[in-house]
């Protein structure tokens, strides 16, 4: 029997960001700044809080990378 694998290529198109899309990017900022506490006590409990943490802060490097440099980036998906 064959397989059949498919490579997804990805192209990066930059542009500006409109000032709706500015205020969407704060709001997912604050959003993953804010704390909840349900969600660390569940990480607490299966032993990856310091997991999670790791990844909030790779969320936030990366959020606060697209406000510093004012520019988003569409990713589109082909075949």
């Amino acid at each position: 029997m064959n397989s059949v694998t498919l490579i997804l290529a990805h192209l990066n198109v930059k542009f500006s960001m409109t000032d709706k899309q500015k205020d969407a990017l704060n709001l997912m900022i604050e959003s993953v700044i804010k704390p909840d506490s349900s969600l660390r006590g569940c990480a607490y409990n299966q032993g990856c809080y310091d997991e999670l943490m790791e990844w909030r802060q790779k969320m936030l490097d990366l959020l606060y990378s697209y406000e510093k440099d004012g520019i988003s980036t569409s990713t589109t998906t082909g075949l």
